[in-house]
């Protein structure tokens, strides 16, 4: 398989998973801010550090916050542009993904270029934010059921999960941190509400609540440990990273006669560290901390795949754009704030 090919099935999973997460983020917080009082400073500004959006102009408002991450074409990062992305790799790699998976993308795509999905996000804003989750939704089913799981596939996993992985840590870092910064409000009815939250922005609220666990138990430390530690959930940190190291050994091809490739080396590392941990070493040395540390490893996990398996075939640019989201410490929020 040239390199080529396995980037663009990379970037394709990717950024599918990339506008389903912006996607829920949107709808969670438009929700949440419909139940409760929220500095203004703090509403919409978190979703852009999420993006890695650093630069915006403007004040962060409502409608202009979700016009830009919904619509904007010049914004990498909104679920417009990622579709396009997804839909050019999927149109350059069409002999690789099924016949069904195409039409279903191309289907989609243009739905987004219509005018159909803008009558809806204007008529019924929770909707439009619920299809376009099931956009992703449907096409890795479609991916799943009627692609060989070769090694196409395993890009294609690679790249799912580790977007998965890096999302998780940075929606439970910035949105938690920057919408709930005073330590008098924690516990509080406001403080469970955020939490809840936040279990619904990574899909997690319905398994969350329907895995025995003891009680009593503080429940800003059991979501945490549940989105981070959490074996079975498909969006936890060390789920994803389980599933990464899979498909990296995999595409790797994993021969007993050498050593494992920089991707494999970085993703094991990464998850020793988690299970070197459990939920109080984590509080005891700081969930900011820990999560900086699984998004700063993720964005090298991906360079490191870019180096190994991708950089090669430099004849032939993928597209890719933008690589990688940028870490939230670069968006200069204070250390009080406690950002990812």
């Amino acid at each position: 398989m040239i390199s080529r090919v396995a980037e663009h099935c990379f970037w394709l999973a990717r950024y599918l998973e990339r506008a389903e997460n912006t996607a829920r983020v949107l709808e969670v917080n438009h929700t949440l801010l419909l139940d409760f009082h929220v500095p203004v400073e703090q509403q919409w500004r978190p979703l852009l550090i999420i993006s890695g959006v650093h630069d915006y102009e403007g004040e962060p408002a409502a409608e202009t916050v979700q016009e830009f991450m919904t619509w904007d074409r010049d914004n990498p990062f909104s679920i417009a542009s990622s579709l396009s992305w997804a839909r050019e790799n999927a149109r350059i790699i069409r002999e690789v993904i099924s016949g069904e998976m195409w039409e279903r993308m191309n289907f989609y795509h243009l739905w987004m270029q219509g005018g159909d999905s803008r009558a809806v996000y204007d008529s019924h804003r929770g909707e439009f934010y619920a299809q376009v989750r099931r956009i992703n939704q449907l096409l890795h089913g479609i991916a799943d059921a009627t692609m060989s799981h070769g090694e196409a596939w395993e890009f294609f996993k690679l790249g799912t999960y580790l977007e998965r992985a890096s999302q998780t840590a940075r929606i439970m870092d910035v949105k938690y941190h920057t919408l709930l910064p005073k330590v008098e409000d924690v516990g509080s009815p406001v403080d469970n509400a955020h939490w809840i939250a936040i279990l619904m922005s990574c899909s997690g609220y319905e398994p969350f609540h329907k895995k025995p666990r003891q009680l009593p138990h503080d429940p800003a430390s059991a979501v945490a440990e549940f989105l981070i530690f959490d074996e079975q959930f498909p969006r936890s940190i060390r789920r994803c990273l389980w599933e990464c190291e899979s498909a990296t050994a995999s595409a790797a091809g994993n021969p007993v006669v050498r050593g494992p490739s920089e991707p494999e080396r970085l993703v094991t590392e990464l998850i020793a560290f988690l299970d070197a941990r459990k939920m109080p070493d984590v509080i005891r040395e700081g969930l900011h901390e820990t999560l900086t540390h699984v998004v700063d490893s993720v964005h090298q996990i991906g360079e490191a795949v870019h180096a190994t398996f991708f950089a090669a075939d430099i004849g032939t640019p993928a597209v890719q754009v933008p690589p990688e989201v940028p870490s939230p410490v670069a968006s200069g929020m204070s250390q009080s704030q406690s950002q990812s």
